[in-house]
């Protein structure tokens, strides 16, 4: 038995404005399962980010928001969240600081900011909504509390205060000049698939990884067999084992028949 744990964005799902599973990475992963192999998805997103027909899809389980969460066979076995303190203080910062941020729960999400059109938060409200079941609200919330975090940062934003303030308990990962996301630091995809290994008494030579773009590095580099998409960053090809074909090219398909896993 395989443990086979996938990113989403470029991996499972395509980067167009459609997001879709190709037909080929569907069949490829039933057959992969029919074969006693474990699928897992493998994400910075946490569970209320992941779009609905990924969860109703039939994964053995989830690695969420960089191995805070974890999920196996519908039940959880794992998670880190910060404390309610914990939580309203990194956001008063955040504001203080002018930062506008899209807080990360496991029961929903949380948004801080403005929702002009053409701006980060309008594009992850419309996209949520449109995708997924889980409810947004405001930090004002009674029930906020995060995992983790997204943050865009303006010209006018305490950028040195912003790092003095959570560059000790967060791994800041750059998704462009402005947006930011922040991890817990010790967690990571590679942490969440380490786990699974234990719980799963799974070998290690058993693990493999696809993904396709520099968050996925960790776990490309933790497991004895990694797969870069063909649409991948150059540096994630350059550390994959292997290299398949584009998402849109029968990616997953062509990767698990490589390795004989269907």
């Amino acid at each position: 038995m395989a443990l086979l744990f996938f990113d989403i964005d470029g991996t499972l799902l395509t980067l167009d404005d459609v997001h879709i599973m190709p037909e080929s990475a569907k069949t490829a992963l039933s057959k992969a399962k029919q074969n006693g192999h474990k699928i897992f998805i493998n994400t910075g997103r946490v569970k209320t980010a992941i779009d609905k027909h990924l969860l109703e899809f039939g994964f053995d389980g989830l690695v969420c928001g960089c191995g805070t969460y974890i999920e196996y066979e519908g039940e959880e076995i794992f998670h880190r969240q910060f404390t309610r303190e914990q939580c309203r203080e990194y956001a008063d910062s955040l504001k203080k600081y002018g930062y506008q941020t899209v807080f990360e729960g496991k029961d929903r999400l949380f948004i801080e900011g403005d929702y002009s059109p053409g701006s980060f938060m309008e594009y992850i409200y419309n996209y949520f909504t449109k995708n997924s079941d889980y409810p947004i609200e405001s930090m004002e919330h009674e029930a906020f509390i995060f995992d983790k975090f997204t943050t865009v940062q303006k010209d006018n934003c305490d950028k040195e205060a912003f790092n003095l303030a959570f560059s000790k308990d967060f791994t800041v990962i750059p998704h462009s000049e402005e947006v930011l996301e922040l991890i817990p630091k010790g967690y990571s995809k590679a942490t969440g698939i380490q786990f699974l290994e234990k719980y799963l008494k799974t070998e290690h030579a058993d693990c493999y990884a696809f993904g396709d773009s520099v968050n996925d590095m960790e776990m490309l580099k933790y497991v004895p067999h990694s797969v870069a998409m063909g649409n991948s960053a150059r540096e994630v090809s350059e550390a994959a084992e292997y290299t398949t074909t584009s998402i849109t090219e029968n990616g997953i398909q062509n990767a698990l028949l490589h390795y004989g896993l269907i």
